[in-house]
């Protein structure tokens, strides 16, 4: 007989991962940002409304968002829908890239080549290789590498996972954040992050146990190209259904 899931089974909980919707990067001045104060672009906030009513009638618990503005309008937009605040947890913010925050691709590629893959991965979605992407280990000066990041959002988002069973949780945070957070889920190492695409205002759905191990259900689900959330994300079976 076929074993069923249901929200009484202990330890585990839903959580939704999205990626903030399109910031206004490059600036004017052609300068890309990690920490800068960078609102939404015009096409960014209509991508956070479609996901936002995307789920409506989705029962959410709490909404955890990095502190960053792009983040955090990104939550603005979810929590006006689903009805529940958000918490900004700075430990969700993207890596910081120190010296380089502001930093044009021309002033890269001219001054510090090793660090064009930033801007050429992270904000153009550069092919998934070690050879075209940004290397796990390599700190930014004044700043983090990705594997420093990982070891302040980790335990952030252990905290979310140690929620009660059937527990829903919708975290709004960056790409290699949440890269790395699936390399957690799945038990892989953070050093392998770039092998998940990650779209602006994409959601991956994990279900997890307090150790935030588990299982992925979804990658990086855009709404624009499925904007009923019955589609996608069952509404009615988000946590309930048959693993048999």
């Amino acid at each position: 007989m076929a074993e069923t899931t249901t929200r009484a089974d202990k330890g585990c909980s839903l959580v939704l991962l999205v990626r903030h919707a399109q910031a206004a990067v490059p600036d004017e001045q052609g300068r890309y940002f990690s920490e800068g104060a960078v609102p939404l672009s015009e096409t960014g906030s209509r991508q956070a409304r479609l996901l936002a009513e995307s789920l409506r009638g989705l029962h959410v618990d709490r909404i955890w968002s990095s502190d960053l503005l792009r983040a955090t309008q990104t939550a603005e937009h979810l929590a006006a829908v689903v009805g529940v605040s958000p918490a900004h947890v700075k430990a969700f913010r993207e890596v910081n890239c120190g010296l380089f925050d502001g930093a044009t691709i021309a002033e890269l590629r001219s001054e510090h080549p090793e660090y064009v893959s930033w801007v050429e991965a992270g904000f153009q979605q550069g092919f998934a290789t070690p050879q075209s992407h940004f290397p796990a280990d390599l700190r930014f000066p004044n700043g983090e590498s990705v594997m420093d990041m990982a070891q302040r959002a980790i335990p952030a988002f252990l905290e979310v996972c140690d929620a009660p069973a059937g527990h829903v949780s919708l975290v709004v945070s960056h790409a290699w954040v949440i890269c790395v957070v699936l390399c957690h889920v799945l038990g892989l190492g953070a050093d392998t992050y770039y092998r998940f695409g990650m779209p602006n205002a994409g959601m991956s759905v994990v279900r997890v146990g307090p150790d935030g191990r588990g299982m992925l259900d979804a990658l990086s689900w855009q709404a624009p190209l499925d904007r009923l959330a019955g589609a996608s994300l069952r509404v009615d079976s988000a946590i309930v259904g048959s693993n048999g």
